[in-house]
């Protein structure tokens, strides 16, 4: 068994767990503010508290970047077909579209963050699913 398609596998349920971790970061975030008392000093010390689960999610949102690019060489390592290394290279693409999303400043626009993050997760699970090294091998 090729150790690039076993690293590649490792990756994408890594990424997984960072696409359900940055779930719960920005969840935690909204709700920190919607469970704020309707004062100015809580709303206040809501916002500066959900800074804190958003900055989590900025800084998740990196590391995915990074693990999107190790499943890019490892698909290459692998000799995976073109179309497995494209759609993952693809992957790392709506990954900086994600971003650019994020700081438009248009709400309208930045509201496709939500829509992208959930083709991410799609073609991420999708990646990792076709691709798993660890089945049993069928002879």
């Amino acid at each position: 068994m090729n150790i690039f398609r076993k690293a590649y596998s490792v990756a994408g349920a890594v990424l997984m767990l960072q696409f359900l971790l940055q779930l719960y970061l920005i969840a935690a975030a909204i709700f920190t503010i919607v469970n704020a008392n309707d004062n100015a000093k809580d709303v206040y010390s809501a916002f500066k508290n959900a800074d804190t689960f958003a900055a989590a999610h900025r800084s998740n949102g990196d590391l995915m970047a990074l693990t999107i690019l190790l499943m890019v060489g490892c698909s290459f390592g692998a000799r995976y077909p073109w179309r497995t290394t494209i759609m993952t290279a693809v992957l790392f693409l709506l990954l900086v579209v994600q971003s650019i999303l994020a700081y438009t400043g248009i709400p309208v626009l930045s509201g496709l963050h939500g829509v992208n993050a959930i083709v991410m997760i799609g073609l991420g699970g999708y990646l990792t699913g076709n691709n798993w090294a660890f089945r049993p091998q069928t002879e």
